[in-house]
């Protein structure tokens, strides 16, 4: 059954080659664009995590605004976008899918949201542009929440500070429930260290990843040679709390990109290119994720 979070785990503790929460983390800033959302809603707090698309808006799970679960922004809501090394930013008003219906209520699909900025992001942040995926493509995953280790899942806290990114493979893309035609959920596994180098293993014990609780929102990202491309929305998992074998996943990006530019009435984002060299290695070897929810 899909629980409402989503983190970025290492890969085995005592595996090789070595790994550990503490390699994960984006000590150089190179996914600055990526953010936590600390949420109320006057009932619940929660940690999330968002993407900027622009120096007003930032996209990200539907269940982050809705933590009631009735699809709706919840009526008594505040957020704020965290980005390090930038400061806090009050998010002014959410609006979620006109499809989502709330988290796994009755499907995980649709599950999205937009946030206008009270006041703009500073000057020079670069943004991704939006794009899409297919099965096979490799991933970078990004967000704020909890970590660990494969092997016996987490162990950490989600943070407003602590940015962690890893990779995976995308294996199977989920159609839209309301017949259309089109994918509009995409999944990926957290395979165990002993399978790397095989057919669909995992990409490396330093690598291979899942998300977790406090990452839902985060970033599904590919790098086109110039910049970083939004191919999805990180928003659940499934399984026994990120371990091996677990398997997580999110929302495309691409289906929902008419609504998210007629809302926001910003051109496709990304103009800049983003030297991350240090990172860049990344996009190129697989890894894999989980899910969850709140």
């Amino acid at each position: 059954m899909a629980t409402l979070t989503a983190n970025i785990l290492a890969g085995g503790e005592f595996d090789s080659p070595p790994d550990t929460p503490s390699n994960r983390l984006d000590t150089g800033g190179g996914f600055s664009f990526v953010g936590a959302l600390e949420i109320s809603n006057g009932v619940s707090t929660y940690k999330g995590s968002a993407v900027a698309i622009s120096e007003n808006w930032i996209i990200t799970a539907g269940h982050n605004a809705d933590l009631n679960d009735d699809g709706l922004p919840d009526p008594i809501w505040s957020g704020n976008l965290h980005l390090p090394g930038y400061g806090s930013y009050a998010v002014a008003e959410a609006f979620t899918h006109p499809a989502f219906t709330g988290f796994a209520n009755p499907s995980i699909n649709d599950d999205i949201a937009l946030m206008r900025l009270a006041n703009p992001l500073p000057p020079g942040l670069v943004y991704p542009s939006l794009g899409s995926t297919d099965i096979g493509d490799i991933v970078t995953l990004v967000g704020f929440g909890r970590s660990g280790y494969g092997s016996y899942g987490y162990t950490s806290s989600a943070t407003l500070t602590d940015r962690r990114f890893g990779s995976n493979v995308i294996d199977t893309l989920s159609l839209d429930d309301e017949g259309s035609g089109v994918a509009e959920v995409f999944r990926y596994d957290f395979d165990d260290p002993s399978t790397t180098g095989q057919t669909d293993g995992s990409l490396g014990n330093d690598l291979e990843t899942i998300i977790g609780p406090g990452d839902s929102g985060g970033a599904a990202l590919m790098w086109d040679g110039n910049q970083w491309v939004l191919v999805g929305i990180n928003t659940f998992t499934e399984g026994y709390g990120g371990r091996f074998g677990d398997i997580g996943g999110g929302v495309l990006v691409e289906p929902y990109e008419g609504w998210i530019l007629e809302t926001t009435g910003i051109p496709e984002p990304g103009a800049g290119a983003l030297l991350l060299m240090g990172i860049l290695p990344l996009v190129w070897r697989r890894v894999r994720v989980g899910i969850f929810k709140r």
